[in-house]
């Protein structure tokens, strides 16, 4: 605490003024005179006034000292970190009221006598405290450092320490120290680590699981697919119109099942962050026109019309293949529900937009279903009549890629009329 400087009127002035005045004093056994008795008077009188000027600076020194005192009160006990100030052999000189807390000890026994700051410093962080001091003595500089104190029930509490070096009043070497108490911080840390590796583990038993499940089942699935078109070629003889419906339904089955299968991989990739994007300048009539020519021959065989309608020179910077799974998917989507008429995509260019839309004469949807439409296998109520209802991940996984690609996926539905999904993107100036 800074000294304050007390200002009085000096004694030996007031003792000098009075010698002064009795050496002219009239000696004993004669009666002053009337001259004398008023000098007197005049005397006490300024000696009544300076007692007065000393009496008022010394309260004005003692409210000084009490203020001074609030001051430190405020700024060293009351701070919000704990302070406390070592001597050159690691003693406790002084501990603010939190500092006190920390090292979870009745402050008044602080105080008290010469304690060992080691004694609060849990046996995990010894060596770091006394390598931490030695950096302080030695650089000059502030230092800093996290250790774990411990209390007298055992408790521990991760603190960050910061010390720097001064000079006492008797010339030796204190330690000024700052505690911050960091335990809550570390136990979020600890939480969000555990979670993290309990997330990652999660994630490559998913991959495992999807791993297995691309293995064990796409490879005969495949098989299955194959054999029966070979079959349906009339290999290795001719088939009766029923051989050739029971085989159709084998083939139509497990493509079904091989879909699932795909999209749930492509669902494990997008949830698990294992999507690579590559964003680049893309001719949309290109894409579009790829689409169509892979999922005209489905269209065909449920006899289905299926047009493109594109301009030429549309450019967008999207990455290629999600952009084309989200047109696949829309386009599956639309065969599946369409049982009459036909499939359109229709490509429109207005107001610096691109709108990609896939347009079908199909049941059209509820709307009761449009609620959860992009839902993950969902069950419509509208497509119950369908007979391939499909695997209840194609909306799904298109709008986890939109939101991948920073686009967005519009639709209009009207019972009976079919259904219009439109995906807006940006036009890129070519």
């Amino acid at each position: 605490m800074k000294a304050i400087a007390l200002k009085f009127t000096p004694g030996a002035t007031l003792r000098r003024s009075a010698k002064h005045r009795l050496r002219g004093a009239p000696s004993a056994g004669k009666s002053p005179s009337v001259k004398d008795l008023h000098s007197a008077m005049a005397e006490l009188h300024i000696y009544e006034a300076e007692l007065e000027i000393q009496n008022e600076e010394l309260l004005d020194s003692r409210a000084q000292i009490e203020e001074s005192q609030k001051k430190y009160f405020r700024h060293f006990d009351l701070a919000p970190v704990g302070l406390i100030r070592l001597n050159h052999a690691g003693l406790i000189l002084e501990a603010n009221i939190l500092g006190a807390q920390m090292l979870d000890v009745n402050r008044a026994l602080l105080h008290s006598g010469p304690r060992p700051f080691l004694a609060h410093v849990a046996p995990s962080s010894v060596a770091v405290f006394e390598q931490h001091l030695e950096s302080a003595r030695s650089s000059g500089k502030m230092e800093m450092c996290e250790l774990r104190l411990r209390g007298a029930t055992g408790h521990e509490t991760f603190v960050r320490m910061q010390s720097v070096i001064s000079r006492s009043e008797q010339d030796e070497t204190d330690f000024y120290i700052t505690l911050t108490d960091l335990t809550e911080r570390r136990e979020i840390e600890q939480k969000l680590a555990l979670q993290k590796v309990v997330a990652d583990a999660a994630v490559a038993a998913k991959e495992l699981f999807f791993g297995m499940l691309s293995h064990e089942l796409r490879t005969p699935l495949n098989a299955v697919i194959g054999f029966t078109g070979t079959l349906l070629m009339g290999l290795p003889g001719p088939l009766t119109a029923e051989q050739k419906r029971q085989l159709e339904t084998v083939r139509s089955s497990a493509r079904h099942q091989l879909s699932l299968i795909n999209d749930l991989l492509d669902l494990a990739k997008i949830e698990s962050g294992k999507v690579e994007l590559n964003f680049e300048q893309v001719d949309c009539a290109g894409v579009v026109n790829e689409v169509a020519d892979t999922l005209r021959p489905l269209a065909k065989q449920k006899g289905l019309r299926f047009e493109v309608r594109v301009p030429k020179s549309i450019v967008v910077k999207i990455d290629r293949r999600a952009f084309s799974q989200i047109l696949i998917n829309l386009v599956n989507n639309a065969i599946k529900f369409t049982n009459e008429g036909g499939i359109r995509i229709d490509v429109q260019k207005k107001n610096g937009a691109i709108g990609v839309s896939v347009i079908d004469t199909g049941i059209g949807i509820t709307r009761e279903d449009q609620a959860r439409l992009f839902d993950a296998f969902a069950r419509l109520d509208s497509a119950s009549a369908n007979r391939e209802e499909g695997s209840g991940l194609g909306l799904h996984l298109s709008q986890k890629l939109a939101a991948l690609l920073g686009v967005r996926i519009n639709f209009k539905s009207k019972l009976g009329q079919g259904s219009s999904f439109t995906v807006l993107l940006q036009d890129q100036p070519s």
